[in-house]
């Protein structure tokens, strides 16, 4: 397994993002091509990708201006490669990579119904901070959760 971040010049691996944003979160909550892009140029994408360059999960991080805090805007594994610990490994290792870069926290929003997704990032040490009635519209409720970057060795 390697983590690749993601560069503007990287076309294909670009279109197996955008085909995995719709797959996993649909055209009203996954990243659009001009997300992706921004998150290139603009914060941090980057992935997991097994021996033979195959995608297997996505993480896109936008900083939080003048402030050392990244916001975890989405985070996903490929449908067929789910339940296999990548997503763990991910946010692992680019938690490693943001603490290089002098980030201290990461926020993140998760629906509340997501119990996979919540139980991954509590065996992480993520911790709820607030719960965001109608967050992103009537009914779409998140839990907002944080990790202090200075509790990774």
């Amino acid at each position: 397994m390697k983590i690749y971040e993601v560069t503007p010049n990287d076309t294909e691996l670009i279109k197996e993002i955008l085909k995995n944003e719709m797959e996993s979160f649909g055209e009203c909550g996954g990243a659009d091509m001009w997300l992706i892009k921004s998150f290139i140029r603009y914060g941090k994408l980057f992935i997991l990708l097994n021996e033979e360059n195959t995608l297997l999960s996505v993480a896109q991080y936008q900083g939080v201006i003048g402030e050392k805090k990244v916001f975890l805007y989405g985070f996903s594994t490929l449908k067929k490669w789910r339940g296999k610990g990548y997503a763990k490994e991910l946010l692992s290792k680019t938690e490693e990579l943001l603490k290089k870069i002098e980030i201290e926290e990461i926020l993140l929003t998760v629906d509340p119904k997501n119990i996979i997704a919540l139980n991954l990032y509590k065996s992480l040490g993520y911790r709820k901070v607030d719960f965001l009635i109608d967050e992103y519209g009537n009914g779409v409720d998140r839990v907002l959760m944080k990790k202090e970057l200075n509790s990774i060795k």
